[in-house]
C-alpha cells in the first residue's frame, strides 16, 4: 500500500549552529595573541645588552605559542566555513528530495487519468488511420454516414488490405492502376474503390498499394498532404529513363517537389524515425518495381497520368529526400 502522507519538511538551510569558530573571531584572536607575544618579547628582551643568540631564544619562546595558537584558530575557522557549507548543502538536498517526493506523489495520483487519456488518444489515432486509408492526402473530408445507414453497394467506409477477389494472370489495366495509385477521391468515388480493390487483389500491385498507404498516412500525420504539393512536371522520357535503371542527376527533373517545408519535415522524419525510414525505402523499391513493369506497354499520356497520382507525388518527395535523383 502506498504511503501518501506528505514528506516531512526539511530544516531551513543555515539554521543549525556550525561547528568551529567564526573566521572574524579567529582573526581577532590571532591578532590578540600576536600582540601579547610581541609585548612579552619587548618586556623580556634587552636589545642593547643581550647578544643575538639570546635574543633569538627569547623570540622563539615568545612567538612559538602565537604560531601554534594562530594555526589552531585557522583550523577552527576553516571548520566553521565547511560546517556552514555542509548545512546549506544538506538543506538544498532536503528541499530537492521533498520536491521529488511531491512530484512522484502527484504523478502516482494522476497516473490513472493519464492512462485513460492515452487510451483515448490511441483509439482516436487508430480510427484516424482507418479513415485515412480512403483519402490520405485530402485536408477536408466529407461527413461520415450515420452508423445505422447501410453502405452503398460499391462503397465501403474501410477496405481490407487482403482481398478475397479472384486473382488472374492478366495484368491490371493501366486505368485501374492509375486510379488505385491515386486512391479514392472521397466516399462517393465508386470507380476509385473498384480500382483499389482490383489492385489489392493483384499480388504484383498490392505490396505497392500497402507501402504507399503507409507512407501517405505517416506524411499526413506530419501535415504533409499530396493534394497541396505542386511538383514540376517531368517529361515522359525522364520517367522512362528511370524505369530503365537510370539514376542520379540524369533523372533530376523527377524530384520536382520544391516545397522547402515539406522537404525539411520529411528529411527530419527520415532521420529520427527508423520505422518511417524503413517504410519509405520499401515504398521506393515497390514503386520502382511496379513502374518499371508498367512503362514498356504505356504511352506518354499514361505515364503522365501515373506521374500525377498521389503515390507518384509521394515518390518524388521521398525520393528527393533519399537522394534517388542526385546520386
Amino acid at each position: 500500500m502506498t504511503d501518501n502522507r506528505p514528506a516531512p519538511a526539511p530544516k531551513p538551510p543555515g539554521k543549525a549552529k556550525p561547528q568551529g569558530l567564526d573566521p572574524r573571531l579567529a582573526r581577532i584572536g590571532a591578532l590578540a595573541v600576536w600582540l601579547v607575544s610581541g609585548l612579552g618579547f619587548l618586556l623580556v628582551a634587552d636589545l642593547t645588552a643581550m647578544d643575538r643568540l639570546t635574543l633569538g631564544a627569547i623570540a622563539l619562546a615568545a612567538f612559538t605559542p602565537a604560531i601554534i595558537v594562530s594555526l589552531g584558530l585557522l583550523v577552527a575557522a576553516a571548520t566553521w566555513s565547511l560546517s556552514r557549507e555542509t548545512h546549506h548543502l544538506q538543506g538544498a538536498v532536503d528541499e530537492l528530495r521533498r520536491v521529488v517526493v511531491q512530484r512522484e506523489a502527484e504523478t502516482a495520483a494522476l497516473s490513472p487519468v493519464a492512462q485513460s487519456r492515452l487510451e483515448d488518444l490511441k483509439s482516436a489515432q487508430e480510427e484516424t488511420d482507418t479513415r485515412l486509408t480512403m483519402f490520405f492526402s485530402q485536408r477536408t473530408r466529407p461527413p461520415s454516414m450515420p452508423s445505422d445507414a447501410p453502405a452503398p453497394p460499391d462503397q465501403q467506409a474501410t477496405f481490407p488490405l487482403d482481398s478475397d477477389a479472384q486473382t488472374t494472370d492478366a495484368p491490371l489495366p493501366p486505368a485501374d492502376l492509375i486510379r488505385a495509385l491515386n486512391f479514392p477521391e472521397n466516399e462517393d468515388d465508386a470507380e476509385g474503390f473498384h480500382s483499389l480493390r482490383r489492385a489489392l487483389s493483384d499480388p504484383r500491385i498490392a505490396p505497392l498499394i500497402r507501402a504507399a498507404q503507409d507512407v501517405l498516412t505517416r506524411l499526413a500525420q506530419e501535415g504533409i498532404y499530396m493534394d497541396d504539393l505542386r511538383p514540376d512536371r517531368a517529361r515522359p522520357e525522364f520517367w522512362r529513363a528511370f524505369a530503365q535503371g537510370t539514376r542520379g542527376p540524369m533523372i533530376a527533373p523527377l524530384g520536382g517537389i520544391r516545397d522547402r517545408s515539406c522537404l525539411a519535415i520529411t528529411s527530419g522524419r527520415m532521420r529520427s524515425d527508423p520505422e518511417f525510414r524503413a517504410s519509405a525505402h520499401l515504398f521506393l523499391r515497390e514503386f520502382d518495381r511496379v513502374f518499371s513493369a508498367f512503362t514498356p506497354q504505356a504511352d506518354d499520356s499514361q505515364i503522365t497520368a501515373i506521374a500525377d497520382t498521389r503515390s507518384a507525388r509521394a515518390f518524388m518527395l521521398v525520393g528527393r529526400v533519399s537522394g534517388v535523383f542526385s546520386r
